[in-house]
């Protein structure tokens, strides 16, 4: 009497042993899509995604107004219309001279004064004579077409010392801006008596001052000795 089961298996441990097999193959066989699911990723090339700070403004929303610069900035002046231009500065005037008369005739100086170190010089009278003479024979005359201004002086010192009073330096200046030196030698040719002497402290001698000039000629100001102004009385 043999002891082996001839009988076939039953069916539930066929599906028993089947489903034991089944695991570890489905195991393995996630295990190999997994690898070739990281195979595929890593032969992707990622792209480059930048990343920017700050703030992007609304496109929707309104744009913030630009703020106003105070008072005192560099901006805060209003700006000028466009299309008119800044008016110029003012330009800085001129210092003016004043202007020489028309017309001043030799008399027009009868009466005027002046101050000349310590003298003073009063102007007795003036004309013009185309000849001068000292009543004594000695006389000069001027050239056919020339006369002589004649200023006829007062002059006193007025310092505490005598001194002499030197017409030297003068200068006649016309009203049209010419200018005429004085006439020494005619001066000495009328005052040759007083002429370079010394004047005692509040003493007065007379003197002249001359010019030779064509005629017609007028003087708007006369330097005296060069260094104080007479100008008509």
């Amino acid at each position: 009497m043999s002891t082996s089961d001839p009988r076939p298996p039953s069916p539930g441990r066929v599906s028993t042993v089947v489903r034991v097999l089944a695991i570890p193959v489905a195991v393995i066989v996630a295990g190999a899509a997994f690898a070739v699911t990281l195979l595929a990723l890593s032969s992707l090339s990622l792209p480059n995604v930048q990343v920017v700070l700050g703030e992007e403004e609304s496109s929707s929303g309104p744009a913030s107004a630009p703020e106003s610069p105070e008072q005192g900035e560099p901006g805060a002046e209003e700006a000028e219309p466009e299309g008119t231009e800044p008016e110029p500065a003012p330009e800085p005037a001129e210092p003016r001279t004043p202007a020489e008369p028309d017309s001043v005739p030799p008399s027009s100086y009868d009466g005027a004064s002046t101050a000349v170190g310590v003298f003073r010089v009063h102007v007795e009278t003036a004309y013009t004579d185309p000849t001068v003479t000292n009543g004594r024979g000695s006389y000069a005359e001027a050239p056919s077409g020339w006369e002589y201004h004649i200023y006829r002086l007062n002059v006193t010192n007025e310092g505490s010392s005598p001194a002499i009073f030197d017409s030297s330096g003068t200068v006649g200046t016309t009203t049209d801006g010419r200018s005429f030196g004085n006439d020494i030698d005619a001066e000495h040719t009328v005052a040759y008596d007083y002429f370079w002497g010394e004047i005692a402290p509040g003493a007065t001698v007379t003197t002249h001052i001359m010019f030779l000039a064509p005629v017609g000629t007028e003087f708007a100001h006369v330097l005296v000795s060069g260094q104080s102004d007479l100008r008509p009385g």
